[in-house]
């Protein structure tokens, strides 16, 4: 448990009005903003945005600014956001129809060699509170040569935020529960470094929970032109205050970190199946094969008015080749599982792979955040959801095939379908 932040700031203590909150009220909220070195940002300028919900499914958040604060010298700085603005009720009344009103805030310390690092919150009840300690994490990202090759090290990921006094924490649930999944146990306010490459055309490849060093094979790398690899890490929280002389809050945050973008070679080894059709046939070249990572949803490539349900998407070669590895990028399917089936003539399939896909972690208040909160970032793309997949599967006895396809299960034998999906790289 950290010491509380008031003590160090010349403004006036939590909940000191004594009266009832009003949609007009200033709420304030209190944070601390360190370097690296845990030097502060001192007499820095901070930018407090706001977002709200978008009105469609999976439409990203757009923040815009809604005020400014300036650090102290030791880093320490308090943000005013009028209660009727974050609250979704104050005194007894629905605040979301309000225009001004925000779902959730965010704050970011300055860009310096690239890392940072950003909060993004929300507030139940009318009380002040402390927010997060922003301290940038110094992954310092490397080439090392191992015994293996070339591999990237990073820094061990920061610790999860220290609460300050008087402040119970509100931790999700660990404890199974019958037939739970492995996914609802996953507690996500300790930080995990999540390894990402990107490259011209986008997202290349997204891994959770990386340890350094970690060999990147050049199966990953395909022929991705200018590619970078970054580090991020996340925790994500509630604090519950209930002070004496304040009212109650209720703070669910998000902490993010990143770490600078290391420049790679880039990638020299063309996918055996770049170019090649789709399967089923399209009249229009395979947008999973073209190498441009652009994420396209099988529902709009074959409508269920001219195909069937559900739909088992891949690729047909030039001529049979023996496939010695399938990667698969940003795949979107409610399935638990997902089978790589081959086939020489398209109508006779074999098993070549099978994978466990993740469960999802959406239960408990800290998690929803933090799903929620995944295209936070004023920097980089979303971190992906559960249900978008990337995988690098080795096929080291796979027959020849000139049909290679995705079948996912939901709960075998039953299949669901692959709703989306960016590329498919087959390699001889």
């Amino acid at each position: 448990m950290r010491p509380t932040l008031l003590c160090g700031l010349l403004v006036v203590g939590l909940g000191s009005g004594g009266c009832e909150a009003q949609p007009d009220s200033p709420l304030f909220f209190y944070g601390l903003a360190r370097r690296v070195d845990g030097s502060p940002f001192g007499q820095t300028a901070l930018s407090l945005e706001g977002a709200r919900r978008g009105t469609v499914a999976d439409e990203l958040p757009v923040f815009t600014p809604y005020g400014t604060a300036t650090t102290r010298d030791n880093g320490a700085f308090v943000l005013e956001i009028l209660a009727g603005d974050i609250a979704p009720i104050v005194a007894g009344e629905l605040t979301w129809p309000r225009s001004t009103f925000r779902d959730r805030f965010r704050v970011a310390t300055p860009l310096e060699e690239g890392r940072a690092a950003f909060v993004s919150f929300t507030l139940y009840g009318t009380g002040d509170s402390e927010l997060p300690e922003l301290r940038v994490w110094g992954a310092d990202l490397a080439w090392s040569e191992t015994a293996t090759g070339r591999a990237l090290t990073f820094a061990p990921p920061p610790p999860a935020p220290a609460p300050p006094q008087g402040v119970v924490v509100s931790a999700d649930d660990t404890t199974p529960y019958p037939g739970a999944p492995s996914g609802d146990l996953v507690d996500v306010s300790i930080p995990k470094p999540e390894l990402q490459l990107h490259g011209k055309e986008g997202l290349v490849w997204h891994e959770d929970a990386v340890t350094s060093p970690r060999h990147l094979s050049p199966w990953l790398l395909e022929d991705f032109v200018t590619p970078e690899v970054q580090v991020r890490a996340v925790s994500a929280n509630a604090w519950h205050r209930d002070a004496l002389t304040s009212d109650e809050a209720w703070l669910q945050f998000r902490i993010e970190w990143r770490s600078e973008r290391l420049p790679l070679p880039e990638g020299t080894l063309r996918p055996l199946s770049r170019g090649a059709r789709c399967l089923p046939a399209l009249d229009a070249p395979c947008p999973f094969t073209d190498g441009l990572l652009t994420e396209k949803r099988t529902s709009e490539l074959w409508p269920l008015e001219t195909s069937s349900y559900p739909r088992r998407v891949g690729v047909r070669l030039e001529a049979p080749a023996r496939i010695s590895r399938v990667v698969i990028r940003n795949m979107v399917t409610s399935g638990k599982e997902v089978l790589v089936e081959g086939s020489e003539d398209g109508a006779q399939w074999t098993e070549l792979a099978r994978r466990k896909l993740a469960e999802s972690f959406t239960s408990g208040v800290s998690r929803g955040f933090r799903e929620a909160s995944d295209a936070d970032s004023p920097w980089d793309p979303p971190l992906p959801r559960y249900d978008h997949t990337f995988l690098d599967i080795p096929l080291p006895e796979s027959p020849q095939v000139q049909y290679v396809r995705l079948v996912c299960l939901s709960f075998p034998p039953y299949e669901a379908e692959v709703t989306s999906l960016a590329e498919l790289s087959l390699f001889e």
